[in-house]
């Protein structure tokens, strides 16, 4: 297995990648320090499904004594308060005693990653837990860095801290289940990381499709690329204090807004393709660079069967709802912007009426 380092001191823990590994998913966690006797494992109907059975015997088998399973729904809209509560009440029953102190892992995409986590946080102000991503989008993103949060009905993320598990643990054959249009809107975050890190981008404008296809070899180039990418950004700005975490937030100011917009006929990853997209052609208005890199993202983007552009939504509304983005401060917009492949800068107060023509451009 690859493994990556996060370094924060204390609160410092392995990222480890791999195929067909999740039975010693236990022994890994033992390894590491992460041993309580109670594992309460966070996951979704599907997955758990496919996968609980795996890791529960590996647990098991790794001597963790009591092991059982609580179902978050599928779908972002169910990474809500209402389901937060339903876990930690769960976590309350699992763990009664409160000399029992368990270990959550989180089994599953983003949406389980982020509240499980989030639940990890503050049941008794905080357990030890674990992410298991499987998704790609989970495992080049959300799993890592210690985001940790659930949406309201006014903004995604809204009510979240920061919360470094004790282990990330990836074991990629599990996308192998993955639906292909969930394989694409990963891509789109992989696609983002290529935009701030140009070896990464040339290395997708080749090789793309193979990344689709769960090419194996793609994979390990990729995945483990896109953490230490990450992992150096978390190092140097854990709690996005330093203003440098913002670097991957690159297409998610004008994606968030068009992913709210769309009620879910947008995943993540595609509103976050076209908000790439539209960011980038900001940075050209703006004249930041040139065309060129508005078509190369395109190219990448369209090769790996993302949207470069959406029907169906109402500028003004979009635009409304940008002005919920988290980036924003005392009322200023803030973006990611591009002056090249691989270079980014942030940038505040971008005049409305530009933004208002890169946003009317990406949307049919």
């Amino acid at each position: 297995m690859r493994t990556v380092r996060i370094p924060l001191g204390e609160r410092s823990y392995d990222i480890l990648i791999g195929f067909d590994c999740l039975g010693d998913l236990g022994a890994a966690m033992r390894e590491r320090g992460v041993a309580r006797d109670n594992v309460a494992l966070i996951t979704s109907p599907r997955i758990g499904g496919l996968y609980y059975e795996a890791a529960a015997a590996g647990l098991r088998a790794a001597g963790f004594g009591h092991v059982d399973r609580w179902d978050l729904p599928d779908g972002e809209e169910n990474k809500n308060l209402e389901n937060f509560a339903r876990a930690v009440r769960w976590l309350a029953r699992f763990a009664p005693d409160p000399s029992i102190r368990p270990v959550v892992v989180a089994l599953g995409g983003g949406v389980v990653g982020d509240l499980g986590g989030f639940a990890a946080a503050c049941f008794r102000r905080g357990v030890p837990y674990v992410q298991a991503p499987t998704t790609l989008l989970a495992a080049v993103d959300s799993s890592v860095g210690g985001k940790t949060a659930v949406n309201l009905p006014e903004g995604k993320n809204l009510v979240g801290a920061f919360y470094q598990p004790g282990l990330v643990y990836m074991d990629l054959a599990t996308l192998a289940t993955l639906d292909p249009r969930q394989v694409r809107s990963g891509t789109a975050e992989v696609i983002k990381y290529g935009a701030v890190d140009v070896d990464l981008f040339e290395f997708l404008e080749a090789n793309v499709e193979a990344l689709v296809a769960l090419d194996r070899e793609a994979l390990m180039r990729v995945v483990p690329t896109c953490v230490e990418l990450k992992a150096d950004v978390v190092r140097r700005d854990e709690r996005d204090e330093a203003h440098v975490r913002v670097c991957l937030n690159f297409g998610h100011t004008l994606g968030h807004a068009m992913e709210k917009a769309a009620a879910g006929r947008l995943t993540h990853g595609e509103a976050v393709a076209v908000g790439m997209v539209a960011a980038a052609d900001i940075s050209v208005r703006c004249g930041l660079c040139d065309a060129e890199v508005t078509r190369r993202l395109r190219a990448v983007l369209q090769s790996a069967g993302l949207p470069v552009r959406v029907e169906g939504l109402e500028l003004e509304q979009v635009l409304r709802l940008m002005q919920h983005d988290k980036k924003f401060v005392t009322g200023k917009n803030r973006f990611v912007l591009l002056e090249g492949i691989g270079r980014w800068t942030e940038r505040e107060g971008v005049p409305e009426d530009i933004i208002r023509d890169a946003a009317l451009a990406v949307l049919d």
